[in-house]
């Protein structure tokens, strides 16, 4: 994700998790809630992708292992994104996550923005696109799925809408398994009792918190200071992205930026969405100190 040097934090299977330990002050990028505080550990949590149970297993387990005094003080949480679709109860995995705060006044926690969350966000309107709308005729020469989805209560909020909102909202049930999609994005509309593709049922459903959650969902976290690794101490910085910063004639610095600033501007985001051209896959450890 970075470059030569770097420690990937790719996001893991459903309640994957890794931590790395903090000396003293550790202080996030622009982007954080508030002045820099005490830290002895950050945590990243995978794709939940929908699994309540597995994320509340995994919560015990933490506090557990880190007691629970520095779990809810002096601990940064980071949520790799992929949040929803899938698996059974994406509506009580926003729950759980939107919930932190009230539950958890002193823990620090950072949401990173997934495939799925943005494509699930463009759908409902919550994420502000400048561009990446499909245009007529569109044809995903990446793989095979169903039509493009299209309002039809006549309003025509698909024109316009990104080109992942409206994939991840079309369905068809051609192949005898009923509505389905490359998001299994049916999974998330079952957990809220909405039909698939039901834009103005999923809106009623949802509880205002779980669509701030969304609207909110960071592109990039970095914490800049006080960030160690038993393994390799030469890292210094933490920079965490769903899907990896890329290793293309875009600077890092470039990147960040755009991330930073929560640019949608064209219909693939390769940090949100690359898999194959990924800054230093394998690593040990970055360029000049920082994993990512």
């Amino acid at each position: 994700m970075l470059g030569s040097g770097v420690r990937p934090t790719r996001c893991q299977h459903s309640g994957g998790c890794s931590r790395y330990s903090t000396a003293t002050t550790m202080r996030g990028s622009s982007t954080t809630r508030g002045a820099a505080a005490e830290r002895e550990a950050v945590v990243l949590v995978g794709d939940v992708h929908g699994q309540l149970a597995k994320l509340e297993s995994l919560w015990t387990e933490l506090e557990k292992e880190l007691g629970t005094e520095r779990f809810e003080n002096r601990t940064l949480v980071v949520f790799l994104g992929d949040l929803v679709d899938r698996g059974p109860d994406t509506a009580g995995v926003l729950s759980f996550i939107a919930g932190i705060p009230e539950r958890y006044p002193d823990m620090d926690v950072r949401v990173l923005c997934g495939n799925h969350d943005f494509a699930m966000g463009t759908f409902l309107g919550l994420i502000h696109i400048e561009g990446g709308d499909a245009p007529l005729g569109f044809h995903n020469g990446r793989r095979a799925e169903p039509p493009l989805w299209e309002d039809g209560t006549g309003a025509a909020r698909h024109v316009g809408m990104h080109l992942h909102g409206r994939r991840w909202g079309a369905f068809c049930d051609d192949d005898g398994r009923g509505a389905t999609n490359a998001f299994a994005s049916h999974e998330t509309f079952a957990s809220y009792g909405v039909t698939p593709g039901d834009l103005n049922g999923l809106l009623a459903a949802m509880p205002p918190c779980h669509k701030r959650l969304l609207a909110s969902l960071e592109f990039v976290v970095e914490v800049d200071e006080g960030v160690t690794d038993d393994e390799f101490p030469e890292v210094r910085r933490l920079i965490a992205v769903h899907a990896g910063l890329e290793c293309d004639d875009v600077s890092v610095e470039q990147q960040l930026v755009a991330l930073r600033a929560r640019k949608v501007d064209r219909q693939w985001l390769e940090p949100l969405q690359g898999r194959s051209n990924c800054i230093g896959l394998p690593p040990p450890v970055l360029w000049d100190g920082v994993v990512g």
